[in-house]
This record gives C-alpha cells, sequence and structure tokens, in this order.
C-alpha cells in the first residue's frame, strides 16, 4: 500500500463518511477532510494538502459530486475516484468525461476500495512522472518505430496499453487504435521498458500504468480483461504490495 497519503472524503450520508474515515486510518492513510456537499468540499480542497479524493455523486446542496470534480480536473492535479449507487447511462456519460481514476458501485467491499485507492495513486504517480519525462525532450528511448504496411510509424511507448500476440503476429493496442505487426512478442518485448511494461501472460505484454482494476487472476485495461498466468503474478503483484 501506498502510505501516509492524504484523501479527502466527499459524501453526504454522515455514518458513510465516518465509516470510510475509520476504513482509512486503520489503513495508515491519512484523512485530508471531508465534506458532505460539493461547495464545501471545494473551498477546503483547495486550501489543503490533497494526494486523491473519494467522491460520492449525489450529493447535498445544489451542486453534485460530477460539478466537483470538474472543478478539481479544471484547477487541479490530483486523482478522483467515484463511489456512487448511481450507473445509469447519463450518469456515467457525465462521469467519464470528468476522467476518473476509479469508479466504484456501491455497495463495495473493503479490500475492493483499498485497491483502487492504490491503483490510482500508483498509475497517477507513474504518469505524472511519465509525463514530466516526455516534457523533458532529452529521452529519445521514449520512442520506437513500428512498420505499417510499407511505412514505418514513430509512436511513444507510454500510449501503448497492452500487447497481444497472435503467432508470428503482435496486436499494439492504444487508447482508441491497433496496430497489427509481424513480430514475435518476446522480440518486442525486447523494446520496451520495465518495470513500466510488464508480461501478464504468454501472449500478452501490458503497460502497468493503464491498470484500472487488478483482480485474483486478471487485469483491466480500457475495459478489457487481460489474462495473468501464474508465471507472471507475482512480478505485477510486487507493484501492488496491498492484495
Amino acid at each position: 500500500m501506498i502510505a501516509s497519503k492524504n484523501i479527502y472524503i466527499v459524501e453526504d450520508i454522515a455514518i458513510s463518511r465516518m465509516s470510510l474515515e475509520t476504513m482509512l486510518l486503520e489503513n495508515k492513510y491519512e484523512i485530508a477532510g471531508s465534506a458532505a456537499s460539493a461547495e464545501t468540499a471545494w473551498k477546503e480542497i483547495q486550501n489543503s494538502a490533497v494526494d486523491l479524493v473519494l467522491l460520492d455523486i449525489n450529493l447535498a446542496g445544489e451542486k453534485n459530486g460530477v460539478w466537483l470534480a470538474q472543478q478539481v480536473r479544471k484547477y487541479l492535479n490530483i486523482p478522483i475516484i467515484y463511489l456512487t449507487a448511481f450507473g445509469d447511462q447519463q450518469t456515467l456519460k457525465e462521469v467519464l468525461e470528468t476522467k476518473p481514476n476509479g469508479y466504484l458501485m456501491k455497495p463495495y467491499q473493503e479490500p475492493t476500495l483499498l485497491t483502487t485507492i492504490d491503483i490510482a495513486l500508483h498509475n497517477f504517480f507513474e504518469n505524472t512522472q511519465l509525463n514530466n519525462v516526455s516534457n523533458s525532450n532529452d529521452h529519445p528511448d521514449d520512442f520506437i518505430f513500428i512498420k505499417d504496411g510499407y511505412k514505418k510509424i514513430k509512436i511513444n511507448v507510454n500510449d501503448i496499453y497492452y500487447v497481444k500476440s497472435d503467432g508470428n503476429y503482435i496486436e499494439i493496442t492504444f487508447k482508441e487504435k491497433t496496430h497489427v505487426v509481424r513480430n514475435k512478442l518476446l522480440v518486442f518485448k525486447q523494446e520496451l521498458p520495465k518495470p513500466l511494461f510488464l508480461q501478464s501472460h504468454q501472449r500478452y505484454i501490458i503497460n502497468t500504468t493503464k491498470i484500472t482494476v487488478l483482480g485474483k487472476d486478471f487485469v483491466k485495461i480500457n475495459s478489457v480483461d487481460i489474462p495473468i498466468s501464474q508465471k507472471y503474478k507475482k512480478e505485477i503483484e510486487k507493484l501492488f504490495p496491498t492484495l
């Protein structure tokens, strides 16, 4: 677990708010503050050291959790995890527009919440580091060339979500597209930096910063379930020591 991180809780049900505070403190997190309304939370978050916000959507007052997430995204640079009982399509559409770092439907189990927080903090830290590296312009190893037909395309390896082997071909998947390249997975693996990229299965290599859910024998990346075989499980779990 990533310890000594300050969590801010936004939840309008007092007993739920207190339960979250107790659970986080028992697991060595710090409570940066808590509020029942989005307006109060926004005032306090701006003036506090906050590493992550746990955020309900339906809150007391005129503003809801999505409004608060929009303010955080516009003015601050901290991860957000939604905890909500609302899962309709319109709510999900609004939530996705705020690019949350996690989303849990109530009721949830304590281990699931702790793992979601751990993954969100890990991914946020890794992405921040990668952005700093990318902005420095002095790390040419972040870029490689892949063959697409008769062309060679320059890509940033940080933009790769996962790689899947299909015999003599590999599928290199990005956020919104996939390139199919004639290559062996183990050969292509040598071009990718560790521990950013790890093999999870004989057919898969994953970008560890793109993981959104870590299960017992799978990870979820870009809404796709990717298997974790026993051979590679320990190396992946080292990144998330709460499990």
